[in-house]
């Protein structure tokens, strides 16, 4: 029991506060995302989002608290409204008990029940869902800390999210949630979330506090309107040389945003694409930028810079796009870069056959990168 006390008081709950509420747009670029609104009072946190991709749907959710101020039950309910293929209801659910959560979530045609080490304090975690981030910057402004732990759970999954806050003076923060971020977000001084922005971090997008929102009538226009799979999977297959090469990746939109410098940083190794590592395969042996690449199976990354690019072959296959190490590198190769007349929406691979050989070209907005390889 002393355990137990002991890691209620590390939660840092904030003091009661009167019935706030709340709304937040989120953008990726031009595009409108999603909406959200609460409403937080001493025991409760209730709120409903409209949530675009890959279809629309309209997700209600309610959090209540316990007598030591940690989150003792949530529930989730999210409605098909795009009229895209699946259940047009389902629910889910997780009551937490000290450090653990007991966790009921929809699979298939029926439920399943999960038992998960959530850690003290653990707050629920749903995509898009910024009223309980907010409840995160809460808890690590009442800290006084310049650096707050905790964790967040997203139901379903059997692990949670290591979530850490970082201050960065008076009216910023910092947080990073398992592999997203960072984010930087800005607060008031009880930690009341007024703006986020995962610009060139794992989560690109912008989120602004707003007031006024007409939010069942912007959920009616939303709802025929999906943004569908926001980064898709393509590939590209070719000959050349009697060779077949493969090139596997996902395709990510400007969407109105200044991509190289800005979405993608100068000076950081980028996945090249998005979700999955990009995946190249090729049958025979390569010269590449007068590097050998024996046939097999790489990913592929990028890293850009202001005074040019360097193409990254990496042995190492089949993971997320956020772990990329190193020690797996068999070549860091030159690559020539131009600038296009007309700016490419949507970030294309192309393999360009020439002879006994060829170009891999990388396109998106304004810049192509690309680098000649021939048969060995």
């Amino acid at each position: 029991m002393r355990t137990l006390a002991l890691a209620t008081l590390s939660l840092a709950i904030p003091p009661a506060l009167a019935a706030q509420t709340g709304q937040f747009v989120v953008r990726l670029g031009n595009d409108t995302l999603a909406i959200e609104q609460y409403t937080r009072t001493r025991d409760r946190l209730q709120g409903e989002q409209v949530v675009r991709s890959p279809r629309t749907v309209h997700r209600l959710y309610s959090a209540t608290f316990g007598s030591g101020g940690a989150i003792a039950r949530f529930e989730l309910v999210t409605h098909n409204v795009s009229g895209a293929p699946g259940p047009a209801e389902t629910r889910a659910g997780a009551e937490f008990t000290g450090d653990s959560a007991v966790v009921t979530v929809p699979r298939r045609d029926s439920t399943v029940t999960l038992r998960v080490k959530a850690g003290p304090g653990a707050v629920p975690f749903i995509g898009q869902g910024f009223g309980l981030i907010e409840e995160v910057t809460r808890r690590a402004r009442a800290s006084g800390d310049a650096r707050y732990t905790t964790t967040m759970l997203p139901l379903g999954d059997t692990e949670p999210m290591q979530v850490t806050v970082t201050a960065r003076g008076a009216d910023s923060l910092t947080i990073v949630l398992g592999t997203i971020g960072p984010l930087r977000a800005r607060v008031d001084a009880q930690g009341t979330l007024l703006g986020l922005s995962g610009i060139g971090s794992t989560m690109q997008v912008t989120v602004e506090r707003a007031q006024g929102l007409d939010f069942a009538t912007l959920g009616k226009a939303f709802a025929p309107r999906s943004l569908g799979v926001l980064s898709p999977p393509d590939s590209v297959t070719t000959s050349v040389a009697g060779a077949t090469l493969a090139v596997r990746y996902s395709r990510p939109s400007t969407r109105g945003r200044a991509i190289f410098g800005n979405v993608v940083p100068w000076n950081q190794v980028w996945r090249t694409g998005a979700n999955q590592a990009t995946l190249f395969e090729t049958s025979a042996d390569l010269v590449i930028a007068g590097t050998v690449v024996p046939a097999g199976k790489y990913s592929l990354w990028t890293l850009p810079s202001p005074g040019g690019w360097k193409l990254i072959v990496n042995k190492n296959t089949g993971q997320w796009g956020t772990d990329y190490n190193a020690q797996y590198d068999l070549a860091r190769l030159d690559m020539g870069v131009e600038q296009l007349p007309q700016p490419v929406e949507q970030f294309t691979i192309a393999i360009e056959p020439r002879g006994t050989g060829g170009v891999l070209k990388l396109e998106w907005d304004h810049t192509r990168a690309s680098v000649p390889f021939s048969r060995k």
